[in-house]
């Protein structure tokens, strides 16, 4: 991995955020596969931002299975399952987005735009400012950077956050704007793909 693509390690910590200890030769062999884990995430999804909280997630799963199989510490080398289990997270994660992206950048934003006629053009946009108010300021900011072209990594930049972590909480915030205007009485006639009359 090129030194200026270098990702600050995962928080290595002993517990999870339930307060379940997480199990030292897991954490230990984390060290080992973290090359490989950046080296997969990079050629997978395209930069490693990610990386991180995949790792974190595997190293939780694993100790909880070492765990509950009763298999003692040091006994063999969790590094295999590390690899196994990061790599199906990190498929499921390309898959999940590839259903939101397409050849470009901002394909999900572009799919709600997208319309076959002027009338459904002006519904999404509309249904696209109404679900700008429902967002916080935060969000919103990110949502005109986004739009305006801004790519994840120079957003993240400007709020001094990882890329992941920008990435999953605008789109956490945006579903949970999504879902309050479904709940709204007069809103499923106006949302994009509704019958609108």
């Amino acid at each position: 991995m090129h030194p200026s693509e270098a990702v600050t390690l995962w928080w290595d910590r002993v517990d999870d955020e339930s307060g379940r200890t997480l199990r030292v030769d897991v954490r230990e062999s984390a060290h080992k596969v973290w090359p490989w884990v950046c080296a997969q995430t990079k050629r997978i999804l395209g930069d490693v931002g990610d990386a991180p909280e995949l790792l974190e997630s595997a190293i939780r799963k694993i100790s909880v299975y070492l765990d509950k199989n009763s298999v003692p510490l040091h006994a063999a080398d969790p590094a295999g399952l590390l690899h196994l289990a990061t790599y199906r997270a990190l498929k499921r994660l390309a898959r999940r987005r590839r259903l939101f992206n397409s050849t470009t950048p901002d394909s999900a934003l572009a799919e709600i735009l997208r319309a076959p006629d002027w009338r459904e053009g002006v519904d999404r946009r509309l249904f696209l400012e109404r679900l700008g108010r429902e967002l916080d300021e935060k969000t919103r900011a990110v949502l005109r950077l986004r739009l305006s072209g801004a790519g994840w990594k120079e957003i993240a930049r400007v709020q001094q956050m990882q890329v992941a972590a920008v990435r999953k909480s605008f789109w956490r915030n945006v579903r949970r704007a999504y879902l309050r205007l479904l709940c709204m009485p007069d809103s499923k006639a106006s949302l994009p793909g509704g019958n609108n009359p």
